[in-house]
């Protein structure tokens, strides 16, 4: 997959091109719908599959205090976008030139600088200045320049709305299974390993302290059956989030005890797929009584969710 993080860099080399538009945090099954479409149709065409979104969340330049917590990171984003099959993406930052542009010179600017024959959207998509363009005002201003339009319906999954939206309000309260089903895949949290307090090896339970990507969500508090990526290989863990309230009470950390790991990380990537939950947070009366509730936890995660 080609990656064009520059407007300059295009110059309307590609054939028959259709374009995927959006923010697509989280690439989830709606996305996913949408993209395919465009993917479908340049294979249909003979055509060049295209997605075009921005590097940073449009609102860190209007509000940045409102930007949401986001579903993955950029380079998370960009591996599930090709693995969609696309053949390139334009991920350019959202820039205040890019902020006050009319509806009309965004649209101007696609046709004139890519010259799509085909661009897909979902039933929510806005653009331009204020957000004022819609997938309706989308058709009629393509339709001046002799591009199809394609509005994608909204994608449901078990009678529930699939959106960014909904999947972080989901992870927020620890449900991490209901927002897999959306996403179509395991959450995902990404970070490297640092020091902790090292209690959970006196314990018996030694963990992997991570430091998530700066404003990326962390899922709610709570111990959660996952799968852990070290390297190119994945093991079985538990992830505590919390604040260890048995103990002193400190600031949120996520810590996974990784099983049959005994390798020195600290300084190194590792991405935690969330299962599901088992409990939420507790405070125990003695370090014996969590070291017992530990073991029923690794007994259920065995049960259900490590096969």
């Amino acid at each position: 997959m080609l990656i064009i993080t520059n407007l300059d860099q295009l110059h309307c080399q590609f054939e028959k091109v259709a374009m995927a538009l959006g923010t697509f945090d989280g690439v989830h099954l709606a996305h996913q719908f949408v993209i395919g479409r465009a993917v479908e149709w340049s294979r249909q065409h003979a055509g060049t599959s295209m997605v075009f979104t921005f590097a940073n969340h449009p609102l860190s330049l209007i509000h940045p205090h409102r930007v949401p917590p986001q579903l993955q990171t950029l380079a998370g984003k960009t591996a599930q976008i090709k693995n969609q099959g696309v053949t390139v993406l334009v991920r350019i930052p959202f820039t205040k030139a890019l902020l006050h542009l009319p509806p009309e010179d965004f649209v101007y600017l696609l046709a004139t600088k890519i010259k799509p024959k085909h661009i897909v959207v979902g039933p929510n998509y806005s653009f331009g200045d204020k957000g004022a363009g819609n997938p309706a005002m989308l058709t009629g201003l393509c339709e001046r320049y002799g591009i199809e339009t394609e509005i994608c319906p909204e994608i449901h999954e078990q009678g529930v709305m699939v959106s960014s939206t909904v999947i972080r309000g989901l992870l927020a309260s620890g449900e991490v299974e209901a927002a897999a089903r959306l996403l179509g895949r395991p959450f995902e949290l990404s970070g490297r390993v640092v020091h902790g307090d090292q209690r959970g090896r006196s314990l018996g339970f030694p963990t992997a302290n991570m430091q998530p990507a700066p404003q990326i969500l962390i899922p709610g508090k709570g111990v959660y059956a996952v799968k852990v990526k070290v390297g190119s290989r994945y093991y079985n863990g538990l992830c505590n989030i919390g604040t260890n309230p048995t103990f002193v009470q400190g600031p949120l950390r996520v810590e996974t005890h990784i099983l049959d790991f005994d390798r020195e990380i600290y300084g190194k990537p590792i991405t935690t797929l969330f299962l599901g939950r088992l409990r939420a947070e507790k405070t125990f009366g003695s370090a014996a009584e969590l070291v017992a509730q530990m073991k029923r936890d690794l007994q259920q995660a065995q049960q259900q969710y490590f096969h």
